[in-house]
């Protein structure tokens, strides 16, 4: 990930001038160079210098259109902040290659001081589509002016939230390690999804594992995925799983959850057919979740 080599780059007093805009844009999308100014407590000759050096570092987006200039952050930015305070913080200390790349995600390993291998997810949904402010409707609330940085941060928090409740139950789903702004660090499986094995070892017993982690999930902290399919099932060659991606978790008290229920096991009774001539009955399946 390029944008991390820009962190030795990046003194201080550079990084105080982005987290200045950072907090002017929670009240607009563009923030002025007198309130950058203000948020930064910066003198004017200082906050123009440390502007100059991060726009021509291509981390913040400026608009000249006004009567006053002002700047945004661009996702690379916010990348950078979220990755200095992990590593402030000693959560992480390397970033390696990009592992998972998905509609609303890039997935990149990483390593801390002590060697340990986790998993980075890096909310990106900006560059979907609109439609997914809807689907989020429950985390963004009735807020006024959004931008897609804090969106990608209210997505993480929700399921950095979720991972947290369900891994209480020591199943098999990702460890939560921290998380910061948009980022979501996370254990990591080496594997890959199951929708890119041609075969598996014992696809009954990994299909019954899924399923049973599934309900153990919806009887124990009552919580349904409500986008679970063959892209969010990593297998590793050992026959571990790991049934990640949380963001679209409901309860079991909501409105859909029946329905969403029976979309996540349509979809894995389905898969493991086609792919593995797996047969089962999606109706008892959903009756042995609904047993007292």
């Amino acid at each position: 990930m390029k944008v991390a080599n820009l962190l030795t780059k990046l003194e201080k007093e550079d990084l105080r001038i982005l987290m200045a805009i950072e907090i002017g844009m929670k009240r607009s999308e563009y923030v002025t160079v007198s309130n950058i100014k203000f948020y930064s407590r910066y003198k004017m000759e200082e906050t123009l210098f440390r502007l100059k050096k991060v726009h021509k570092l291509d981390l913040i987006i400026r608009d000249a259109s006004k009567h006053e200039v002002a700047y945004t952050l661009n996702s690379k930015a916010y990348d950078l902040l979220a990755l200095h305070t992990l590593v402030e913080q000693n959560v992480i200390s390397q970033l390696g290659p990009l592992i998972g790349k998905g509609k609303e995600s890039d997935v990149y390993s990483c390593m801390n001081d002590d060697g340990d291998i986790y998993a980075a997810k890096i909310y990106r949904i900006g560059r979907t589509s609109f439609k997914k402010i809807k689907q989020l409707r429950d985390i963004i609330g009735e807020r006024g002016h959004l931008s897609w940085l804090y969106i990608n941060r209210l997505a993480a928090k929700k399921e950095y939230e979720a991972l947290e409740k369900i891994y209480t139950l020591k199943l098999n789903t990702p460890k939560p390690i921290a998380y910061n702004r948009h980022i979501i660090i996370m254990s990591y499986l080496r594997g890959k999804e199951l929708v890119y094995y041609k075969s598996i070892n014992k696809p009954v017993k990994i299909f019954n594992r899924i399923i049973t982690q599934l309900r153990i999930i919806y009887t124990k902290v009552k919580m349904i995925h409500g986008d679970l399919g063959e892209f969010n099932i990593v297998l590793d060659q050992k026959g571990n799983i790991l049934i990640i991606d949380w963001l679209q978790w409901v309860p079991v008290d909501h409105p859909n959850a029946a329905s969403l229920l029976e979309r996540d096991i349509n979809n894995l009774c389905t898969f493991f057919r086609k792919k593995f001539k797996i047969e089962s009955n999606v109706d008892e399946i959903l009756n042995s979740f609904y047993k007292k």
